[in-house]
């Protein structure tokens, strides 16, 4: 299976950056906290009897704009039932359960769970018709209203006040990207080969960020791609400076595959650390070794690096844009891409649009001087400019009506 496809089939880690408790969602909707390993399952009484996530054919589930904010909906009677997800650091750190009734007639939320902080106290009853423990509640909810249920901490008191102030789901989202999209953010034709990917970039940074790295010991290549993303994402590269220098030497003496683009990496956090000599080292290392070395390795950091660079290509002086050239279900469709490298230091951003078959792309490079070229789209085309617009020679197959 694909990495980012492996990767998007794992349960989504929800936590906060720094924060060692965190919980984790599965693809029914049922969550679990670090602390205890207890559950917190999906159900639902509608008019015609109990819904479990866990059992369920009619669950399906997204990731919000590709962050750890995770919307499932459950199938019931003429309608769903939305559950979303999310952690915050809101009062030390809370898993935060918002359910949405959108279907015609009101429901009972069915809590398995005696820990949780419930925001509408009134609305608490008893559970009939299914054993969901000894500590389970149900929770009336009409006709496109929500509720909100929480998840704090083993041990920690609190009460529904804690609601108050808490961020919604949307302002989280916008938090996580707000980070994320400093390491490149691509703005790319629907489908799987365009936005699906796009999201599932964000996600593998997003988990990233909450800790989810690969040991060094054991994947240099894969170490040195993740720290390339957390730096370019705000970590301060200078941290990284020795662990940097101890994965280039094992990828250079073991010449792992993968090495080209992990050099690439460890010269690009050498050079915002300010360490120009090492950053130099690792440059004629590249050099002298990276083309006699296997180019691909199959693991999630290289995937995501590996499409980084369909988009722009770090090629010497040079970085090439769509060097595969245009997928064809990205043919007349308008591109964005923004603050991909485009070398040690620099980084380009892009649109193109469509003048009826041809593609114009209007570009800008920022952090150093590069000369962009698309070989694919238009042999004849380079420009060392930093900002500029053309249109390229490509032309697209029109489409039959």
């Amino acid at each position: 299976m694909d990495p980012l496809r492996q990767f998007l089939a794992n349960p989504v880690t929800l936590g906060v950056a720094g924060m060692p408790w965190w919980a984790q969602i599965s693809s029914d909707g049922t969550i679990t906290t670090s602390d205890d390993e207890r559950s917190l399952g999906f159900h639902v009484a509608a008019e015609d009897r109990w819904h479990h996530g866990s059992q369920e054919s009619g669950v399906r589930q997204t990731r919000r704009d590709g962050v750890p904010v995770v919307e499932t909906r459950m199938r019931v009677p003429n309608g769903d039932i939305v559950q979303t997800v999310f952690a915050t650091a809101h009062r030390g750190g809370m898993v935060i359960i918002d359910f949405y009734n959108d279907s015609p007639l009101p429901v009972a939320i069915g809590i398995d769970r005696g820990d949780v902080i419930i925001e509408s106290v009134a609305a608490v009853g008893s559970v009939a018709g299914v054993d969901l423990g000894s500590e389970a509640v149900s929770i009336s909810l009409g006709h496109h209203a929500n509720t909100r249920v929480a998840l704090v901490p083993f041990g920690m008191s609190a009460d529904p006040s804690w609601f108050d102030g808490a961020p919604t789901a949307d302002s989280v989202v916008a938090g996580w990207k707000s980070i994320v999209d400093r390491a490149g953010r691509m703005d790319l034709p629907p489908g799987v080969s365009g936005s699906s990917v796009a999201d599932a970039i964000v996600a593998a940074r997003c988990a990233w960020l909450l800790g989810e790295l690969v040991d060094p010991t054991d994947d240099p290549v894969s170490a040195l791609l993740e720290w390339d993303q957390l730096c370019r994402m705000g970590e301060r590269a200078e941290l990284l400076v020795d662990d940097v220098a101890h994965a280039v030497e094992t990828v250079a003496r073991k010449k792992l595959p993968g090495a080209a683009m992990a050099f690439d990496a460890a010269e690009r956090i050498l050079r915002a650390a300010n360490e120009s000599r090492a950053a130099g080292d690792v440059r004629e290392i590249s050099d002298r070794l990276a083309e006699r070395i296997a180019v691909r390795s199959d693991s999630l950091a290289t995937a995501v690096r590996t499409f980084e660079e369909r988009l722009a290509a770090p090629k010497g002086s040079t970085a090439v844009i769509l060097a595969e050239g245009l997928p064809a279900d990205w043919s007349l469709q308008p591109i964005e891409v923004f603050h991909l490298p485009a070398s040690a230091t620099a980084t380009v951003s892009y649109a193109m649009r469509w003048h009826g078959l041809r593609p114009a792309i209007v570009w800008e490079v920022e952090g150093g001087v590069v000369a962009l070229r698309s070989p694919e789209l238009d042999p004849n085309w380079e420009s060392s400019e930093a900002k500029g617009e053309t249109l390229l020679a490509h032309t697209a197959e029109a489409v039959e009506t």
